[in-house]
């Protein structure tokens, strides 16, 4: 009877020990993610009060560091080059945001996000696109590294085609791009102006440090639940 309990009371400790170790790699998660969203924000902080890029200041670029960063870029959009991103919502309305091709006059090749348009009535009836010049603009616009491969090309029967999504931005539609988009704030062009306004991100920490907080609490409390319940046992033991 004494070794049936102490082999309970064994893996009693074993399964808190493993729920507390658990607790801790959470913990831990969350705060390495807290901390990253944190620097991530004073990346976009410093970069919105930036000065403006010019094309000629992009050689070797890096979208992350220069994130939500202003460029000044000269040259025509590809009305026929164009691509939808889907699971996009605008006012609590389902939509996609329009990504068309805009090519510099040195020739370098950027993806554009025009802004949203609203989904069709069904899933088959594709959103309607205001067309858009293809003659030579100045556009100002903003750097975004956020990788959209998986939300391009809308749906299955919006684009009646079930052709593979790109790897990444740098190939789509067999033209070779930079490996990031652009949001397009304004245009010398009234035609070119932006689908809708791109709000500026909230430049929070979110909830990751009071989640690493929470796992914390979740870990002492089973410590001290297990310690509770052997002090508990072993008073019984001695009735």
């Amino acid at each position: 009877m004494l070794a049936k309990t102490r082999a309970i009371s064994l893996l009693q400790s074993a399964i808190a020990l493993a729920l507390t170790v658990g607790c801790l790699f959470a913990a831990q998660w969350q705060f390495h993610r807290g901390t990253a969203q944190m620097d991530n924000n004073k990346i976009i902080n410093a970069n919105l009060q930036q000065k403006t890029l010019g094309s000629n200041e992009l050689q070797g670029l890096d979208p992350v560091a220069n994130q939500w960063r202003e460029i000044s870029l000269t040259g025509k959009f590809s009305p026929n080059l164009q691509e939808l991103v889907r699971n996009r919502y605008n006012e609590g309305k389902f939509g996609f945001e329009v990504l068309t091709l805009f090519t510099t006059k040195s020739g370098d090749n950027f993806w554009v996000d025009r802004g949203w348009v609203a989904a069709g009535p069904n899933a088959a009836t594709p959103p309607v696109v205001p067309e858009i010049t293809n003659s030579e603009i100045q556009i100002t616009a903003r750097i975004r590294s956020e990788n959209l491969s998986r939300q391009l090309q809308g749906s299955f029967f919006v684009t009646k085609t079930a052709a593979a999504k790109p790897l990444n931005m740098t190939k789509i539609q067999g033209i070779t791009a930079e490996p990031y988009y652009l949001d397009l704030i304004n245009s010398s062009e009234t035609s070119a102006q932006p689908l809708t306004q791109i709000q500026l991100p909230e430049l929070t920490n979110g909830p990751h440090f009071a989640y690493a907080l929470q796992w914390l609490a979740f870990a002492v409390l089973i410590l001290l639940g297990r310690y509770l319940l052997f002090r508990e046992t072993k008073r019984l033991s001695l009735v």
